[in-house]
């Protein structure tokens, strides 16, 4: 199973696109967000968002969700909440560039059709999102990275989002950001980090207690060329990532499969065009694996797809990329 259709076209008043996220309602319905304006940091970018509802036809008409008059916000990531609200972090650019991005929060108590005022989550210049949050029994984990120092962090919660604090940093020698975080069967949380410099691979880092502390960063030997990936644990067990194939170029955007031993032998590619296609963001319903990604700055698509699709991919043995660096264990 394999279906991939436009979330958002680029349009006049918006001609930039960039940076979606997603989230499942209670009801079934899929919510997707992004950023839009002029282009990125222009003073007229917003938050827009649009939904899928169970057995629609396709996603409906993009409406701005967050707006903050004169500035430009960028970042979005969803929450959804155990009383059926749905939370929504976001940065809010102060100055000229994302050095100086505030995190901010809104609330929806009505499957985002209606918003809260943006509000600071924190005043952290610099503090940014691109990863979903991890809820755990009696902890919310929300990952985040410092624009500033290149350096990847957490933010915790242990009163369900009433107050956060920050982890340490993660350090790599080109700097890190974009962690994301899935959880392993025996308890462990697993982050992967986009590399900081001119390109070159993932980093990987471990929490055995609940996010609290992480393991010095080390590099895996699959690709990143500077940009946004995203990792899930999917209900089978396996783990999911969605990464561009290159340490250089922002193409192909692919979708591999691995067990807990990281060796990632099944891919498939999604986009491999001549153009930027980014920032991808992964979530499973059920059965089905749902994709959203940039496509060349000014397109946000989605796509959807099934476990037993990936594993009919391309499959690697010797060659696998391996988020480890040791022989790999029995497959999946």
């Amino acid at each position: 199973m394999f279906e991939s259709e436009p979330v958002f076209t680029q349009r006049d008043d918006r001609p930039a696109a960039h940076c979606a996220t997603l989230a499942a309602l209670a009801d079934g319905t899929l919510l997707c967000a992004w950023f839009s304006g002029a282009y990125e940091t222009a003073p007229d970018v917003a938050i827009l968002a649009a939904r899928r509802p169970p057995g629609a036809p396709g996603w409906s008409t993009p409406l701005v969700i967050a707006a903050v008059p004169g500035r430009s916000l960028g970042q979005p990531v969803f929450l959804p909440r155990h009383d059926g609200a749905l939370w929504l972090f976001f940065d809010v650019i102060m100055d000229r560039d994302w050095t100086s991005a505030v995190p901010h929060w809104q609330c929806s108590a009505d499957g985002g059709s209606t918003w809260s005022p943006p509000a600071p989550l924190m005043e952290t210049p610099g503090l940014m999102f691109r990863s979903k949050p991890l809820v755990l029994p009696g902890r919310i984990i929300l990952p985040a990275y410092n624009e500033r120092a290149w350096q990847s962090l957490m933010l915790i919660s242990d009163d369900d989002g009433r107050s956060w604090r920050q982890t340490a940093p993660l350090v790599s020698p080109a700097g890190n950001i974009h962690p994301c975080v899935a959880p392993l069967s025996d308890g462990r949380l697993l982050a992967y980090l986009r590399t900081g410099g001119a390109g070159g691979v993932i980093w990987r880092a471990e929490s055995a207690d609940g996010g609290e502390s992480w393991t010095e960063p080390e590099p895996t030997t699959i690709p990143n060329p500077n940009s946004g990936i995203d990792l899930i644990r999917l209900a089978s067990g396996r783990l999911a990532l969605a990464f561009n194939d290159s340490d250089r170029l922002r193409t192909p955007l692919c979708v591999a499969l691995a067990g807990e031993d990281e060796c990632w032998r099944w891919k498939r590619t999604i986009e491999d065009g001549h153009a930027e296609y980014s920032y991808p963001t992964l979530l499973q319903t059920g059965a089905t694996i749902h994709l959203v990604y940039t496509a060349r700055r000014e397109h946000i698509h989605s796509a959807h797809f099934d476990e037993a699709w990936l594993l009919e991919g391309e499959v690697s043995s010797e060659l696998a990329y391996q988020g480890r660096h040791r022989p790999a264990v029995d497959a999946v």
